[in-house]
């Protein structure tokens, strides 16, 4: 096993030249690369509180709705942890740190997140 002592910018070419003579020819990329559709968190477009059918809205900060929280948790890279659900959605990153929407999502989140919120596990 080896270290690389670089930030990677400046050895990833060397890098990639080496890893490319190790595999030889075996490895072909992908034709077509398919990249996973992420929310728009930005408060410029449209946002999934402004459409019917949302389930409500969860995180009232953020304007987080059930919908976008059952889809971080679902989707094809599903969040697993309160960290990556945060990253996808902004819940409980709000005004009051998630101090009103914390019981809700922690039942929404039962059995579905590594770490379960409040001491909630799949037994409970």
């Amino acid at each position: 096993m080896g270290g690389i002592r670089s930030t990677g910018l400046s050895a990833a070419l060397g890098i990639a030249r080496h890893v490319a003579a190790l595999i030889g020819g075996a490895w072909q990329p992908l034709a077509q690369p398919v990249w996973p559709r992420m929310p728009m968190l930005a408060e410029d477009g449209p946002r999934d509180w402004q459409c019917p059918g949302n389930g409500g809205i969860l995180c009232h900060c953020e304007k987080v709705t059930r919908r976008e929280v059952e889809a971080a948790l679902t989707g094809p890279l599903a969040a697993q942890t309160l960290a990556g659900l945060k990253r996808r959605t902004r819940v409980t990153m709000g005004r009051c740190q998630g101090f009103y929407c914390t019981a809700e999502l922690a039942e929404l989140t039962r059995g579905r997140l590594v770490q379960p919120m409040m001491g909630h596990d799949d037994g409970a």
